[in-house]
């Protein structure tokens, strides 16, 4: 190298001073900045951005969109919403407000979590991508609004829609107003949606009673709906402990997604539920009844972990709960649904089973026992006594309370001979005349009475 070459040379940026240095600008390419030089870095955004998408967005459905006055953030949500191909509906169903028909809520139930709401009283959806400042989850009402757009012919033009920056308006059409122009139901079949004729309960609280209530049918002990909301024996087995566990988390899925609510419901039907309701009632009847006699024959004391054993005072109060729990049953119960004709029947026979087996019970429990004291109350030592023929202040009549409520005709069905049977030893066993009217009244009654009415009659009171 000559001097006059040599003195041309200039380090200036090409110098490379670490390895990582020489590493990183053989990689990009470009030489390196000396570690010493002070220079500007470069902005982390370009000065003037470039919009992600074009000023015409084109949907799934081949609909044209004019976005040209959204801003960077508003066309990525539009586009993101109206060209995301991975999402699926799940379900939609119209929910009807009950003080006002002509307030109509569609709800739609998206696989990605994402519950959508249009029209009517709203609740503020739930998104699990986020919403805008509006609260509405851009993503999905875009996209529903697309598909409900894209089905009504006339609303579709062949230039590019207007969209509004919230999503609300289409064509400055509001989607809601679509679907009740067209209807929810031809919606969904042109787009072959599964459409549920059913609604959904709005608040969470009334889904997860709900749910819980549809699980406890299969609970290994037992349990009954309200047991099973509120387990309080420090004797539940490891079993049912778990299956509590397991309850819990179907009723949070369960309340996230309306879907699975509505399935769970289509397969635990009201008309199983009351019947393995009646079913446990009727279980309890006969356990409660014998553990009774367990409890007369061997005393407190006997051996066997597997008998149930109920003194005297514990049986009474372990059947008016029986009663109370059916009472609850049929309040619970649609009048107008065609199950409670099968609920009211099947409740009639429990009751009047309970009655019948308590009027045999008017004697000392205790007389003839050889195991301990013999109780000297007739509180203690007499079921009838204890259930029916004590004084009362005339606010509550053990089961005829629950029986009133009942449509006469299904009350005496089938069980006229037996009521009968009872009225005879009500009267042998001097029952107090309140009580012996008030049967009378529900049994030889004979007049067609609803039961939404008789529920506001005279009998009515707290079940005991």
């Amino acid at each position: 190298m000559s001097v006059e070459q040599f003195s041309q040379l200039s380090l200036e940026e090409a110098m490379v001073t670490t390895r990582a240095g020489a590493a990183k600008a053989s990689r990009k390419g470009t030489p390196p900045q000396h570690l010493d030089q002070d220079s500007p870095l470069p902005s982390v955004e370009p000065v003037s951005p470039v919009s992600p998408t074009p000023s015409l967005v084109i949907s799934t459905n081949n609909l044209s969109y004019n976005v040209s006055s959204f801003d960077t953030n508003q066309r990525r949500r539009v586009k993101r919403g109206l060209q995301d191909s991975g999402i699926r509906m799940k379900y939609c169903t119209t929910n009807v407000d009950d003080e006002d028909p002509s307030i109509q809520t569609q709800y739609f139930y998206i696989n990605d979590d994402v519950e959508v709401a249009m029209g009517g009283k709203l609740r503020r959806p739930r998104c699990s991508c986020g919403a805008n400042e509006n609260g509405v989850a851009c993503k999905h009402i875009y996209w529903v609004g697309d598909h409900v757009i894209s089905t009504v012919p006339d609303v579709v033009k062949d230039q590019p829609l207007q969209l509004s920056t919230d999503g609300s308006t289409f064509q400055h059409v509001k989607p809601a107003d679509v679907l009740r122009r067209k209807g929810l139901e031809d919606v969904a079949d042109d787009l072959d949606w599964v459409y549920e004729d059913e609604d959904v309960p709005e608040d969470e609280d009334d889904i997860k009673e709900t749910v819980i209530s549809m699980l406890s049918v299969f609970e290994p002990q037992e349990a009954l709906p309200e047991e099973f909301k509120c387990p309080e024996s420090p004797l539940t087995s490891e079993r049912s402990k778990k299956y509590q566990e397991l309850a819990a988390l179907f009723t949070q899925y369960a309340t996230r997604d309306p879907g699975l609510f509505l399935q769970m419901r289509d397969i635990i039907d009201p008309n199983f539920q009351s019947r393995v309701f009646f079913e446990k009632i009727e279980n309890r009847i006969t356990q409660t009844f014998s553990a009774l006699d367990e409890y007369i024959t061997h005393g407190p004391t006997y051996a066997s972990v597997y008998a149930l054993r109920f003194d005297l005072p514990t049986t009474a109060k372990k059947l008016r709960g029986l009663v109370k729990a059916i009472n609850d049953f049929i309040e619970q119960q649609v009048e107008d649904d065609p199950d409670f004709k099968n609920i009211a029947i099947r409740a009639a026979a429990a009751l009047v089973r309970i009655l019948d087996l308590v009027t045999d019970r008017n004697v000392d429990a205790y007389e003839s026992i050889t195991w301990g004291m013999r109780p000297g109350s007739p509180s203690e030592n007499n079921l009838y006594y204890a259930l029916i023929g004590k004084p009362t202040t005339g606010t509550s009549f053990f089961v005829l309370n629950a029986l009133h409520s009942l449509p006469h005709e299904d009350v005496i069905r089938n069980h006229w001979a037996t009521l009968q049977g009872i009225e005879t030893k009500l009267v042998q066993h001097d029952a107090p005349i309140d009580y012996l009217n008030a049967f009378r009244q529900v049994v030889h009654d004979n007049r067609k009475r609803a039961a939404s009415e008789l529920r506001g009659g005279q009998l009515k009171r707290p079940a005991s």
